[in-house]
């Protein structure tokens, strides 16, 4: 009986000892499965092994596990006190080596086996069709490579499936790992290699199926990867016993800032003709939709997307309390004052520590002319589906000279009680803040990837706002951090790109000089651009400053921070507003990021099937 039956059958684990199928099939000819030739021959069963496999592309934060992005973001998990929870995001003493792993060449080998039996087997579908679905298994064989990659460093590269026959010699199977460099030039090879054949999915509506342009754009973000990795990375994190697995030091990163400057300028001249959705008219609404609106999307290069049969609950764990739909739970994620302070200064204090009053809680904002801000978060007076932010803290009973008593309540929408000495105006506000479950814990909400539409927060239903895995903002800037490092006409190239970035962020143009070109405003710049997209973390990690930024001691860089709006009660400004900023209540630990975090620890099980693996440093 031929053991190629249905195309999962047999998935192999590549960390050392294959299982062979002839230990479950037994010689029974099974009479409800597909053979190999059955399902590479129809279309159909063919765009289903396609449909699991983008559906089970890597990432680290998305719409379905949303509380990864308080570990890896500028967001703080403000959900249910689940203590499991609690204690790895909000009091964590540190960053786990297991954390961020990702080691699946289940994956890599339903890739290699697609790819070989597409060759081999598939006889009666055209071979425009075979190339076209060629490339797509190619590419998504390259991003798991590259997801890999970042994690863990080097991996051993398998390119064919590999059977375990009973009797052979295991450590046939056993492959040690690649060099980082590698593994990077492996994914931009095939990347340019498949771009031009996977043209024929540019013009399908549904974006979650890679195009060319998600092609390029793995080849832009791998080579700036690979150009920050082969210039940044310091002494310590080096693998001896297998040089070159980890760190890419003695790398010329100049070529690499050539690729990715190349690959993001042809998106930027083919694909989006030098524009960015909603840049001639800036606004909070349109950056938002930009990312989030499927709507005549010109922004949005690949995502994973959900539909009437696959929909996500995230509007409904992010959705702010008042604006809720037949729903208890709300505001998981929120973002943090460090957040929202990139996009432009606040001002709750003097020059002598007074705090300055406000005659409603939104003039704070008034001066921060990014529109970003209110694409990607909800700050207090904010309108959304309707209805406004109500963020209230407690209340500053004036005391004379300037100085008030805060006092804050334990409940929502409650009332400073004139039997407790008060004027029966509002406590707390509808929305908070407090130091409980489903409120903000630090004086904003989230808006992007909260779904505006009626019912998609409510009970049983959901959204179909789909996650972003690649987008023209972010190759812009890759572009831009590229150019920036190989100096020259690249710079000036940079320049404009980040400008325009800039400039649809509502700045206007030509905001930055040439001046203002550096790594560190670039880094601040994506900061801004791709919250909660999945970028902060990497971008700290390739450019070795995530140990030096969350270095485990107390500080604005290291804590979550939180600003409360309070209501005047009596004085000169009673009813206006002040300001405190305060580290959030249920953030307990710095954050704390070692040298041992930049690569991910291999499992135990990995390295004793396959004695070729060696342990990342520093574990």
């Amino acid at each position: 009986m031929k053991k190629e039956i249905l195309y999962i059958l047999c998935s192999a684990m590549l960390s050392g000892s294959l299982t062979s199928c002839d230990s479950w099939l037994g010689d029974t000819e099974p009479t409800d499965f597909l053979t190999s030739e059955q399902v590479w021959n129809d279309n159909s069963l063919i765009e289903g092994v396609l449909a699991e496999l983008y559906n089970d592309v890597a990432t680290n934060g998305n719409l379905d596990n949303d509380v990864n992005f308080s570990l890896i973001d500028d967001f703080m998990w403000c959900g249910l006190m689940n203590q499991d929870v609690e204690s790895a995001r909000n009091q964590m003493v540190e960053y786990s080596y297991n954390e961020f792993r990702y080691y699946d060449y289940k994956y890599i080998y339903k890739c290699n086996q697609a790819i070989e039996s597409l060759a081999t087997v598939s006889t009666k579908i055209s071979d425009e069709e075979k190339a076209l679905y060629t490339a797509e298994f190619r590419f998504l064989r390259a991003y798991a490579y590259f997801q890999m990659c970042i994690r863990m460093g080097g991996v051993p590269l398998i390119t064919q499936t590999q059977e375990y026959t009973p009797g052979m010699d295991v450590t046939e199977l056993q492959v040690p790992r690649s060099s980082e460099a590698e593994i990077y030039n492996f994914v931009y090879n095939e990347c340019m290699d498949i771009e031009a054949g996977l043209a024929g999915n540019n013009n399908v509506t549904n974006k979650s199926r890679a195009n060319q342009w998600a092609a390029l754009a793995l080849a832009s973000r791998s080579m700036l990867y690979a150009g920050s990795i082969a210039k940044y990375n310091i002494p310590e994190i080096n693998q001896p016993l297998q040089p070159g697995v980890v760190g890419m030091t003695g790398e010329d990163p100049r070529p690499y800032y050539e690729k990715s400057f190349a690959a993001s300028k042809r998106i930027i001249d083919e694909f989006a003709n030098n524009t960015l959705q909603g840049i001639s008219s800036p606004s909070a609404d349109n950056f938002y939709n930009a990312i989030c609106s499927k709507d005549n999307n010109s922004e949005v290069l690949w995502t994973k997307d959900y539909n009437a049969s696959k929909f996500h609950t995230f509007s409904f764990a992010n959705i702010a309390h008042s604006m809720n739909e037949d729903n208890d739970n709300g505001s998981d994620l929120c973002p943090t004052l460090q957040l929202v302070e990139t996009y432009g200064e606040i001002k709750d204090k003097d020059a002598s520590g007074n705090y300055i009053v406000y005659e409603k809680r939104g003039d704070i904002f008034s001066s921060i002319s990014d529109v970003r801000l209110k694409g990607t978060c909800l700050v207090p007076d904010q309108e959304f589906k309707g209805k406004t932010l109500d963020i209230q803290a407690g209340v500053a009973i004036y005391q004379g000279n300037g100085t008030y008593e805060l006092r804050e309540g334990a409940d929502p929408n409650s009332k400073f009680e004139v039997a407790d000495g008060g004027d029966g105006g509002t406590l707390v506000g509808n929305d908070g803040p407090l130091s409980r479950a489903t409120y903000t814990n630090t004086g904003f909400n989230l808006r992007k990837y909260v779904d505006s539409t009626i019912g998609s927060s409510a009970r049983g239903q959901g959204s179909y706002i789909w996650y972003v895995y690649f987008r023209m903002g972010e190759i812009y800037l890759n572009a831009a951090e590229a150019g920036m490092e190989l100096g020259g006409t690249y710079a000036e190239q940079a320049l404009k790109y980040v400008n325009l970035v800039r400039q649809r962020a509502g700045l206007g143009a030509n905001s930055w000089t040439a001046a203002d070109l550096t790594i560190d405003n670039l880094l601040n710049e994506r900061r801004r651009e791709l919250a909660l997209e999945d970028h902060r973390l990497w971008d700290l990690k390739r450019l070795r400053k995530a140990d030096k930024l969350w270095n485990g001691v107390q500080s604005t860089n290291t804590m979550l921070y939180a600003l409360y709006p309070y209501r005047i009660v009596g004085g000169p400004d009673n009813n206006k507003f002040i300001f405190d900023r305060k580290i959030a209540p249920r953030f307990k630990a710095p954050r704390n990021f070692r040298i041992g975090n930049y690569y991910t620890a291999f499992e135990q099980d990995a390295l004793d099937k396959n004695p070729k693996l060696v342990q990342n440093p520093n574990m």
